[in-house]
């Protein structure tokens, strides 16, 4: 009796998997911003992503280095991180521009043993709803 009633119980709907939504939202945040290609892995910069100023664009390749991640797609030496270098070259700006951007986003931690900059997991969220256009904009 008490299993059927724990099928049941309404409240067994608010359970979640916190991983999926994340990956739900890296995609959607992502769409119109950066692709991924399929033979190199590397980021392809997409329409909307010209119209993102440094602090956003450097936000998005956090994400799509996570979504590397959540696919399984870094070399296997590789870490979920990246240095300054990495960023700025892909951003066309100077290593000091990264650093001033990640002491400005507090989602942003730069962890060596990761690789560098990155957003942990506990985070997305709040990365997403940082880069997410404001929709009452018209």
């Amino acid at each position: 009796m008490a299993d059927s009633e724990e099928h049941d119980n309404p409240l067994e709907d608010l359970y979640v998997d916190s991983q999926e939504i994340d990956r739900e939202r890296i995609r959607d945040i992502l769409s119109g911003l950066i692709g991924i290609d399929s033979n190199s892995g590397k980021p392809l910069f997409l329409e909307g992503f010209d119209s993102l100023n440094s602090k956003e664009q450097f936000t998005a390749l956090l994400l799509y280095r996570q979504a590397l991640s959540e696919l399984g797609d870094l070399d296997e030496d590789e870490a979920p991180g990246a240095g300054s270098t990495y960023f700025a070259e892909l951003l066309g700006v100077d290593g000091s521009t990264i650093r001033h951007a990640s002491s400005d986003l507090d989602f942003v931690t730069n962890d060596d043993d990761q690789g560098g900059y990155l957003i942990q997991s506990d985070n997305i969220r709040r990365a997403a709803d940082w880069l997410e256009p404001d929709k009452t904009d018209t």
